[in-house]
């Protein structure tokens, strides 16, 4: 995974003028991507780098709302959150065929009553 590709779209998704104080959470979620890939997947497929950077978001987003104070007037984070959770879901669709299916699928054999 192209490490200097995620943190570009990481800092386009998140609005932040430099994204390396975030480098750590960045990292962390390449690890977790790498971490669902199915054997054999190629793991320099631009598509993945989309998807970490939209994890990080949305992390990010996490973060910075759980900081925020909101009052009465301000308009509290949920819905940049809510944008942040799309967006992932969505790239994910995009890296079904590289990710581990992790669906849980019940079978029925032949003897069992």
């Amino acid at each position: 995974m192209n490490d200097a590709k995620v943190m570009q779209l990481f800092q386009m998704f998140a609005m932040i003028p430099d994204a390396e104080p975030w480098r750590d959470l960045a990292e962390a979620e390449m690890d977790a991507v790498k971490a669902e890939l199915r054997d054999g997947a190629d793991d320099s497929d631009n598509r993945l780098a989309f998807y970490t950077a939209a994890r990080a978001n949305l992390q990010y987003r996490r973060t910075v709302a759980q900081n925020t104070p909101v009052y009465a007037g301000t308009v509290p984070q949920d819905a940049e959150c809510s944008l942040a959770e799309r967006l992932v879901r969505a790239y994910r669709e995009e890296c079904a065929p590289l990710l581990r299916d992790d669906a849980v699928t019940f079978l029925r054999t032949g003897g069992c009553t």
